[in-house]
């Protein structure tokens, strides 16, 4: 297990108001591919540019010899159509694996490295009209890197639950932003649904709809959908769709009703939406014992534990983890990923610190998002009004839980 922490150097983007900075282990991208998708916010790391209409396709792989180091191949980016394709610096060159003579056909070339977009590298690239051609530091590069390997295809829909039974956990706000940041980044077909057994927020904190449908109206009509001839359109009316290409199925929030979704509900509800998306973030309320609950522990392949630096709160995401490793969870506990979120302007390091440690003994990977009052005033999250610190943090922290997923789906 390791842990996303540290400062980001000053050199690259400075300090992220006073708070720690996650930052992550060098990684390689690995292969996938996105769906086409609508049109979305503006991409937050490229200075100046627009989100793409669509995936843009890696560079064919030159003809003739093979390159003798490992190659993303098919891999999709979500770019700025006029920036090339990036590939991880410093692969092996090319070799021919023909037997025999040598063939006469020339060596291929490594592609040429991207120029550096952000910091102060970035802003000498782009004074200069690129004449410098200044390379992109280690954070660019990483960030990079991420964003490949969250492209990662899966044989199925996976299921992510965000769960601590405390209230005031950033369970809402943990469900919406990565089933923003993974709806944004792969393409759409991502689902954010508010798993509370009575009335939850995810419809409060989600862009508004053109209508008041929740989950309640969908269960009401939910064997049509389980059913051949129903449709994606026809599924839309009950749904909230978001500017980063991901919808929202918000819980009832009818003042005097009495309607609670239980573990059977919540199965035919997973039985449908599964047909519809490939993934599906869901927010759950703060009972363990709901049958609702339990039935979206049973069927989820990553667990993210979000917590505030507060020691109740932190101890009570401890818990549950204990709860599910003693009730035969003990793999998904494991394989989880723990968001800490700092809610506050002014961090405690020292408690920081120490909630980190106990969480990365506990849980496979540890996240930690900094301070942004945007979030914290408890209003609507469009992900394009995102602080970018907070953008690249949940950047890191959706390729963690696609890591999870991937070790899911291996078995």
């Amino acid at each position: 297990m390791d842990v996303h922490t540290g400062q980001r150097p000053a050199a690259e983007d400075g300090p992220v108001n006073g708070s720690p900075v996650t930052s992550a282990a060098q990684a390689s991208a690995a292969p996938g591919s996105a769906a086409p998708a609508s049109a979305a916010p503006s991409d937050p790391w490229a200075p100046g540019g627009s989100a793409p209409a669509g995936p843009t396709p890696a560079g064919p792989t030159p003809a003739g010899p093979t390159p003798a180091g490992p190659t993303p191949a098919g891999t999709f980016e979500v770019t700025p159509p006029e920036l090339p394709s990036w590939e991880a610096p410093g692969g092996a060159a090319p070799v021919s694996t023909n037997a025999g003579p040598p063939a006469a056909a020339p060596v291929a070339e490594a592609p040429a490295e991207r120029p550096a977009q952000w910091g102060w590298r970035g802003r000498a690239n782009r004074a200069t009209g690129g004449l410098l051609g200044l390379t992109a530091g280690r954070d660019e590069l990483t960030h990079r890197a991420a964003r490949k390997r969250l492209l990662r295809p899966f044989s199925r829909t996976m299921t992510v639950v965000v769960a601590n039974p405390k209230g005031g956990a950033a369970k809402t706000p943990t469900a919406l932003i990565a089933a923003a940041t993974l709806g944004f980044q792969r393409g759409g077909y991502t689902l954010a649904w508010d798993n509370n057994e009575t009335r939850g927020t995810l419809g409060m904190r989600a862009e508004e709809a053109t209508h008041r449908q929740t989950v309640i109206d969908l269960l009401h009509d939910i064997e049509d959908f389980l059913s051949t001839s129903a449709s994606i359109g026809r599924l839309s009316g009950y749904l909230r769709p978001q500017s980063a290409r991901f919808d929202v199925l918000a819980s009832d929030d009818q003042p005097g009703s009495m309607v609670i979704v239980d573990d059977a509900a919540f199965g035919k509800l997973w039985a449908a939406l599964s047909r519809y998306y490939r993934l599906l973030v869901v927010d759950t309320g703060n009972n363990v014992r709901a049958p609702n609950w339990v039935a979206a522990t049973n069927l989820a392949d990553c667990l993210v534990v979000p917590t505030t630096v507060q020691q109740d709160v932190a101890e009570s995401g401890l818990w549950m983890l204990d709860h599910l490793s003693r009730s035969g969870y003990a793999e998904l506990a494991s394989n989880a990923v723990a968001v800490i979120s700092c809610a506050d302007p002014k961090t405690d390091p020292k408690l920081l610190a120490e909630i980190t440690e106990r969480y990365r003994a506990v849980v496979r990977d540890v996240v930690v998002i900094p301070y942004d009052p945007y979030v914290r005033s408890g209003g609507r999250i469009e992900y394009g009004d995102l602080a970018d610190e907070t953008r690249r943090a949940w950047l890191l922290a959706c390729t963690s839980i696609i890591d999870s997923l991937g070790i899911r789906d291996q078995y």
